[in-house]
């Protein structure tokens, strides 16, 4: 019977492998589990988010340990304070300040009392003013079907050589087969969708960058960056499926702040995550003022952030790929007919019902509703009506 291979394979664990190696650790990370780690930079045209969490073991890469109830606040060279207030949002944990505004002048810190009354600081830095983005662009590899996103920019004054990116990515994207009706188990109905603005067809989805994009232009004749990678995606990623957007902040470093991120860069490319504890030179330049010996990991840097917003559609990138492996079943044609509540069970969903001929068609729950993917949260500043 057709329904009795409904999801099968989605029913079946992962094969536990068992094997004889010995784990290997890299000499010298050991002691830095568990240091205090200080993320963030300070910025005088918005507002300053600031993440304090512990280091973690080095197999231990999936998540970051907040901490919670820490006293932070960026303060000026004068003894001027502008205070942070924790901003929880489900697991994530940071700290936010208004500095929007901030006499570009002067020179800063950022401030930290963790729970435990251990206060730590960063040295005083002077505000870096970043030169515009000129262009965020992409380009297209149609032989092996996958698309990169790049940032521009220069300096025509010779000054800034150092640059760093952060981006955050929205993406538009739509199930496979458009449903007008839901099945609710509870009451064990099919019931058609009341309007088109509650649709399961389409939905968003948003995330942040994670790698550490750093450079420096001063092996070059001319302080300019051109076509610097930030994001690539191949032909099945939902992302370029309807409609992309990456929205970029550019920082201007210090040769010092470069030298960190870059070391940071390449021993996170060795050990597998930027979270990870780090070698001791990565220490940075935040120190504890109570215990003067505690490593602390972390660099802050002042600086007025460039930003640019960038759409690319679908058509445009022209590589996507839906292979719509959507198979759809009609429970009342089986012998004797499947019910509804089993269909629901392995893992289906309805896309029609017609009353009148006593027939629902239905598809895997992944090919009806986009909200297994993603959110009907559409940003605020999206270009297009869908809903």
């Amino acid at each position: 019977m057709k329904v009795v291979k409904l999801y099968i394979y989605t029913l079946i664990s992962a094969l536990m492998i068992n094997g004889c190696i010995t784990p290997f650790e890299p000499e010298g990370y050991a002691q830095l589990e568990n240091l205090l780690v200080i993320e963030g930079d300070i910025s005088v045209n918005e507002q300053t988010e600031i993440i304090v969490s512990r280091s973690l073991k080095l197999n231990d890469i999936s998540k970051r340990n907040y901490i919670k109830g820490a006293v932070v606040w960026v303060e000026s060279e004068l003894g001027v304070k502008f205070p942070a207030n924790q901003v929880i949002s489900g697991t994530d944990v940071k700290y936010v300040a208004n500095t929007a505004g901030l006499d570009i002048s002067k020179k800063y810190k950022l401030c930290v009392r963790t729970p435990d009354g251990k206060s730590y600081e960063s040295d005083l830095v002077p505000v870096i003013i970043s030169p515009d983005i000129d262009s965020i662009e992409f380009v297209t590899d149609t032989l092996n079907k996958r698309v990169t996103f790049y940032v521009n920019t220069h300096d025509d004054n010779n000054k800034t050589h150092y640059y760093k990116w952060s981006y955050t990515e929205d993406w538009e994207f739509t199930s496979h087969i458009y449903s007008s009706f839901e099945y609710n188990p509870l009451t064990m109905k099919i019931t058609e969708i009341p309007s088109f603005q509650k649709n399961r067809f389409y939905c968003w989805n948003k995330d942040v960058s994670k790698t550490i994009l750093a450079t420096s232009t001063t092996h070059l004749s001319s302080d300019r960056v051109y076509r610097m990678p930030l994001v690539s995606m191949g032909s099945l990623d939902l992302r370029i499926s309807v409609l992309y957007c990456i929205d970029v902040k550019q920082r201007a470093l210090s040769r010092e702040g470069y030298q960190y991120w870059e070391t940071l860069r390449k021993n996170s490319d060795q050990v597998g995550g930027i979270f990870s504890p780090q070698p001791s030179e990565m220490k940075g330049n935040i120190k504890c003022i109570t215990d003067p010996e505690e490593t602390v990991l972390g660099f802050i840097s002042a600086g007025y952030v460039s930003k640019k917003r960038f759409f690319a559609s679908k058509e445009e990138i022209g590589v996507y790929y839906n292979p719509h492996i959507c198979e759809t079943v009609i429970p009342e044609s089986f012998a004797p007919p499947v019910a509804w509540s089993t269909m629901f069970d392995t893992g289906y969903d309805v896309v029609s019902n017609s009353p009148s001929t006593n027939e629902s068609v239905w598809a895997p729950v992944a090919c009806v509703d986009c909200r297994i993917f993603g959110t009907k949260n559409k940003p605020s500043f999206w270009p297009n009506d869908h809903i």
